[in-house]
């Protein structure tokens, strides 16, 4: 594909009428955790200032997926517990799942599905962040979760040929990212690349996006693009979602040795995938999250929980 259809894709991407923003508070949030001179006090009030906002937050707090063993019953004990980088991932999380819950596009790509596989990679981030010790797990758990918002775009706003690549999986077992280079010249992270700078996340964030496939293309800072790239290998395995398409990547051994691991590959990702069964664990804590993507309202949540509750 040539460079002029390239700059055409991208200049599409970040002017399209329509390309999601995000919250005023989710942007002022993110800025607010980012200044280390900030307090918990300070943040709880920007979060108070939505009142959505507000009970999402509440609502994860207080949901299995954190376990913690008391109520928290207001947004500056949140800040507390959870920390400074999980409340801001969780903002920006739900923020994202809710903008994209409801797809309008009539395609053959599985929206929900899709869903599953980013909320699968966000936990399984975590959850390998813990084992890896990557010191930042709601930043982990943030990447998981946006790391194929491309896929998103392509879905909504380039529809045919979408499908032509959707296709291309099917007919010839081909990984998505090869099919993407075929039909358009770019791919889907090339796209979430350019929609999180459009969206001004954390460089982090940005990078890991990116290179979540390439991780070993990295000069430096290759941690976090590593740990999604693991993640998705391991949710891949588990069959959780659709990421678009069977076909696997392929696994760039830098991932590994970003984290020390030296082993022969498939022996180290052995390893990785003996998390599955605690990835599928976790899962079902982190069922709130499958809800929000789908688009539930808080009163089909609480209605669903009840019953499940009666049930018991």
């Amino acid at each position: 594909m040539d460079a002029e259809k390239q700059q055409r894709i991208k200049r599409i991407t970040q002017s399209i009428i329509g390309l999601p923003t995000l919250p005023t508070v989710i942007t002022q949030m993110i800025g607010l955790i980012d200044n280390p001179k900030t307090s918990a006090r300070e943040v709880s009030q920007l979060i108070s200032t939505d009142q959505a906002l507000t009970a999402k937050i509440l609502k994860l707090a207080n949901s299995a997926f954190y376990g913690f063993s008391r109520e928290i019953a207001t947004v500056n004990h949140a800040v507390v517990v959870l920390g400074f980088e999980t409340v801001k991932s969780l903002g920006l999380s739900v923020s994202v799942l809710e903008r994209f819950a409801a797809g309008s596009a009539q395609t053959s790509f599985d929206r929900q599905k899709f869903w599953e596989h980013s909320i699968a990679c966000g936990v399984a981030a975590r959850l390998l962040a813990d084992r890896l010790r990557y010191r930042v797990q709601g930043e982990a758990f943030a990447a998981g979760i946006l790391h194929d918002v491309g896929k998103l775009i392509l879905s909504q706003y380039f529809t045919e040929e979408f499908e032509q690549i959707l296709a291309l999986t099917r007919d010839e077992d081909l990984y998505i990212g090869k099919a993407e280079e075929r039909v358009l010249g770019v791919t889907h992270s090339e796209i979430g690349l350019w929609l999180a700078e459009k969206w001004n996340l954390p460089d982090k964030l940005v990078t890991a996006i990116a290179y979540h496939h390439t991780p070993g293309r990295l000069e430096q800072d290759a941690e976090l693009a590593s740990l999604i790239h693991l993640a998705d290998f391991l949710c891949r395995r588990e069959r959780i979602g659709d990421g678009g398409g069977d076909k696997l990547p392929s696994l760039d051994p830098a991932a590994l040795r970003a984290f020390g691991i030296y082993d022969d590959p498939k022996v180290a990702l052995y390893r990785i995938f003996s998390h599955g069964e605690q990835l599928q664990e976790e899962m079902e804590k982190a069922d709130i999250f499958t809800r929000i993507a789908r688009g539930e309202s808080e009163g089909e949540q609480d209605a669903e929980e009840e019953g499940e509750d009666v049930a018991a």
